[in-house]
C-alpha cells in the first residue's frame, strides 16, 4: 500500500453562526492525485484551508484532526511538506519584488539550492522559455498562465510531499487549462501527492486517479475515476456528470465533452 501523507478525521468547521464542515474524514497517499469536486461553496476550499492551518480568523476547527506523516501540524510543514498552487497566483506574488527575489526567498526559506541556473532549470521545466527575463520581471508583467507556471516551478523546487491545487485553471483559456493540467500531472510521482480543488468534471477527468465529491460540507462520495459512471454514485455527483455533458448538447448530436475531457 502506498504511503499515507495527510489523515483528514472526522474534520468540522464553522463561524459563530454557520456551520461549515461536517465530520469530513479522508486519506491522501503518494502517488496520487485526489480530487475534491463540488458547486461554489461546498466547503472544498475550506477543507484545503484547514490541511495548511489556514483557515480565515472566523472560522474554527470545532472537532477532529489533521495528520501530516503521523505528525500534527507544525511550521515546519510548509515548503518541505506541503506548498499550494492557487487559483489566482498574482495576488501571491509581491508587487515590488522581481519574480527572481520572491523565487530564491522561497527556496532559502526552505534550505533549499538557489543559484540563478537551479532557478532557470526549473523555469525551463515548465516550458518559460525565457527564464533569465521571467526571474527579471515583476508579476504584473506576467500573464497569469506564466505566473501559475512560476507556481509550479516553485513547487517542484521545494520537492513538496504534498501539492494542494485550488481551482489553478479557471482564469485561463481552455489551451492554457491543458497546458497547466500536463504540468500538474508532472508533479505527481511515487513519493508525493497532488490535492486539486476543482468544480469542473472535465478537469477531473484529465488529471484524477480517486475523487471526493463535496456537498454543503459534507461528503457524498468518494470512488476511483474510473468508477465515475457506476450506477452507485450519489445523486449529486450523478447530478455533477449530467450537468457537465448538458454543456455539450447540439443539434448535430456530436459529444464535444469527449474533446473537451481529453483536452
Amino acid at each position: 500500500m502506498s504511503e499515507k501523507l495527510i489523515s483528514v478525521e472526522n474534520l468540522s468547521a464553522g463561524t459563530k453562526h454557520n456551520q461549515i464542515l461536517y465530520n469530513i474524514s479522508f486519506d491522501i497517499f503518494a502517488g496520487e492525485i485526489l480530487c475534491l469536486l463540488g458547486q461554489s461553496g461546498s466547503g472544498k476550499t475550506m477543507t484545503a484551508s484547514a490541511i495548511l492551518n489556514m483557515m480565515p480568523e472566523n472560522v474554527a476547527k470545532t472537532s477532529g484532526q489533521i495528520l501530516y506523516g503521523e505528525k500534527e501540524f507544525h511550521n515546519g510543514i510548509y515548503g518541505s511538506y506541503i506548498s499550494t498552487i492557487m487559483q489566482n497566483p498574482a495576488s501571491c506574488f509581491g508587487s515590488v519584488f522581481t519574480i527572481g527575489q520572491q523565487f530564491e526567498d522561497i527556496l532559502k526559506a526552505n534550505n533549499k539550492e538557489y543559484t540563478n541556473e537551479k532557478m532557470c532549470k526549473m523555469l525551463e521545466m515548465v516550458s518559460l522559455s525565457n527564464p533569465y527575463d521571467i526571474l527579471n520581471s515583476y508579476p504584473h508583467q506576467l500573464s497569469g498562465g506564466m505566473l501559475q507556471r512560476v507556481m509550479i516551478a516553485v513547487a517542484l523546487s521545494l520537492e513538496s510531499r504534498v501539492v494542494i491545487a485550488d481551482e489553478p485553471t479557471s482564469d485561463l483559456d481552455v489551451l492554457g487549462q491543458k497546458e497547466i493540467l500536463d504540468l500538474i500531472l508532472k508533479l505527481k510521482n511515487k513519493n508525493n501527492a497532488v490535492l486539486m480543488i476543482t468544480h469542473n468534471l472535465s478537469v477531473v477527468k484529465h488529471v484524477a486517479d480517486r475523487i471526493i465529491v463535496m456537498e454543503n460540507g459534507h461528503i457524498v462520495d468518494n470512488f476511483y475515476k474510473d468508477e465515475l459512471y457506476n450506477n452507485e454514485r450519489h445523486p449529486y455527483t450523478q447530478k455533477l456528470i449530467d450537468a457537465n455533458e448538458s454543456q455539450y448538447i447540439n443539434k448535430w448530436n456530436i459529444n464535444f465533452g469527449a474533446y473537451n475531457a481529453n483536452m
